[in-house]
């Protein structure tokens, strides 16, 4: 296995296991799902179900949405006892592998051995090419031009509202919650919260005109954006 794992986990008995279970590696734990994406390493990230600001199959997604963080390998741990529908869903939502807690602790190690020897050997292994322009119908962005546009009109969005945009973009078909959108889309040194995020939502729907009906928004979760 690699020289080291993150785990995500604000649950006392969840870390003490996975610190008996890896011991001899490097371990760095994060209490939380914000905390762990203020600075993602590479490699191997172990992540609790249950986390006190986000579901962890929800950061799952998050992560897998992200390009600086999709090639990381992802193991998500549920509360047991094992469901094949939960398995089903995490692994649908990006995991690459899935136990429901407290796993048998020497196959645990064993197949986290394994992920991060595939890992290991895909490694060098060409990441995708991005689109240059996301088109729906009459809607085109172009990301690389920082430019939106319905027909032949250019939308009018400010640079905070684009970064938005893309950030749906990306995670498209997943619900991205208040906290997350601050933490990944909002520039270092400015100050806002969750109302703020509200404002600028509305904002981006205005500006896309008939296209803006595609943010929904997800009582009590966050965002959900799906064309």
């Amino acid at each position: 296995m690699r020289s080291g794992a993150s785990c995500v986990t604000s649950d006392p008995a969840v870390r003490a296991f996975f610190e008996s279970a890896l011991k001899g590696l490097r371990l760095k734990f994060y209490a939380s799902a914000a905390a762990f994406l203020k600075s993602p390493p590479r490699g191997l990230a172990v992540i609790d179900s249950s986390l006190p600001d986000m579901s962890g199959r929800d950061l799952v997604s998050v992560l897998r949405g992200d390009k600086k963080t999709s090639g990381l390998l992802l193991v998500l741990t549920g509360a047991g006892p094992y469901s094949s529908a939960a398995a089903a869903l995490s692994l649908e939502n990006g995991a690459d592998e899935y136990f429901a807690f407290p796993p048998d602790a020497r196959l645990f190690r064993a197949r986290l051995q394994n992920l991060s020897a595939r890992g290991a050997a895909g490694a060098g292994a060409p990441a995708a090419r991005k689109p240059a322009e996301y088109v729906f119908g009459a809607l085109r962005i172009s990301p690389d031009a920082r430019a939106a546009s319905v027909g032949a009109a250019r939308l009018k969005l400010t640079a905070l509202e684009f970064d938005l945009l893309l950030y749906f973009l990306k995670n498209q078909g997943r619900v991205v919650s208040r906290t997350i959108l601050l933490e990944q889309v909002w520039r270092q040194g400015i100050e806002a919260g969750p109302r703020a995020v509200d404002k600028r939502i509305e904002a981006l729907r205005s500006g896309l005109g008939p296209f803006g009906a595609k943010i929904r928004t997800v009582f009590g979760l966050g965002y959900l954006f799906k064309m």
